[in-house]
């Protein structure tokens, strides 16, 4: 038999592929969704982002709701070199979460603390430790809310260094709750230590924080205000405590109030600044690069300025109202 009829004869006897041998993700549909309100919320996301925060338009908007997969794709737990986004306020954690530590007088505060003991242990350390740090030193560790990659690793500061505690009493109350949200890999919660109330403002080593509970991605997120310095020169950060997209009817409304209220607190108090709890949610692989080749007297890219943060929270709350449309919620007033 030829070469050209041994192939004939194995095309005629092999199938050909069917449609169920392909089983990749598709983008998620909503079948419910008000078309003309999650318009209305898409046009206005996209006009508050203009080109400099197309980006954050991009993925809080489109990716991470319709196409999920991808994002998370870019959430894996990997190496990041530890950096200083401000005099004295270093990023310590890794490329799917951030832990961040604010250098104080009477030593570090820490916010955030990676998914469990392991990740604090041989992620934080080292990278505190890079930076100049001590992680002895560490005094207070403050959690966003209540998801293990945020609290997982606080027990660890809590037991082997007798670190303070700081969460909301709604999200204590979920940590402790056994119907609490668990993936495997995080660690279990502190136990219970310092709640803050809305509006409470506390002076730890020398620094101002304010505090304030932006209820919508858990029921209380935990959003902080504090100074920091560039050069020298005073800014004032604004830590939105989550800003992903809620689960529930009733968070997803609770975000979009928590937003709104969040533009004015920070308004009021000056805020320039930026840094977050995920990489992926403000750029800070991108930002780092830019401090990495920064010149005389370049900006620092985690200094925004006051009109581009409180549009970049505007985005933020439009792609919520968004999500809601697409589920077919009414929108909150």
């Amino acid at each position: 038999m030829t070469l050209i009829a041994w192939l004939a004869t194995l095309l005629a006897v092999t199938p050909a592929p069917t449609s169920s041998a392909v089983d990749y993700p598709r983008p998620l549909a909503f079948p419910k969704e008000d078309r003309a309100a999650a318009a209305r919320a898409f046009d206005a996301a996209r006009r508050i982002a203009r080109d400099d925060l197309f980006v954050d338009f991009a993925h809080r908007c489109i990716l991470d709701a319709r196409y999920k997969p991808r994002t998370q794709g870019e959430q894996y737990n990997g190496m990041v070199e530890p950096f200083a986004a401000f005099d004295e306020l270093f990023s310590v954690g890794q490329m799917a979460v951030s832990a961040w530590a604010l250098r104080t007088r009477d030593g570090i505060v820490l916010f955030d603390s990676l998914n469990n003991a392991d990740e604090a242990r041989t992620l934080i350390e080292p990278n505190l430790r890079a930076m100049g740090l001590d992680p002895r030193d560490v005094r207070y560790v403050i959690l966003s809310h209540a998801h293990g990659d945020h609290y997982g690793g606080a027990a660890h500061f809590q037991q082997t260094y007798g670190a303070r505690v700081i969460a909301s009493a709604a999200d204590w109350d979920e940590m402790q709750s056994p119907q609490r949200l668990a993936v495997r890999g995080w660690g279990p919660p502190p136990r219970r230590d310092i709640a803050v109330a809305d509006g409470e403002s506390r002076v730890i080593g020398g620094v101002p924080i304010r505090f304030h509970v932006t209820p919508g991605h858990t029921r209380g997120t935990l959003s902080t205000i504090f100074p920091v310095h560039d050069r020298g020169r005073r800014h004032m950060v604004g830590f939105y405590g989550g800003s992903g997209l809620p689960w529930t009817p009733e968070l997803r409304a609770a975000q979009v109030g928590s937003i709104r209220r969040w533009i004015g607190l920070t308004r009021a108090a000056g805020v320039d600044s930026q840094i977050g709890n995920h990489p992926l949610h403000y750029e800070a692989l991108e930002r780092l690069e830019l401090l990495r080749y920064r010149r005389g007297g370049q900006t620092n890219p985690f200094v925004l300025g006051r009109d581009r943060y409180r549009r970049y929270m505007q985005v933020q709350e439009q792609c919520t109202r968004l999500w809601i449309a697409r589920n077919g919620e009414p929108q909150p007033l």
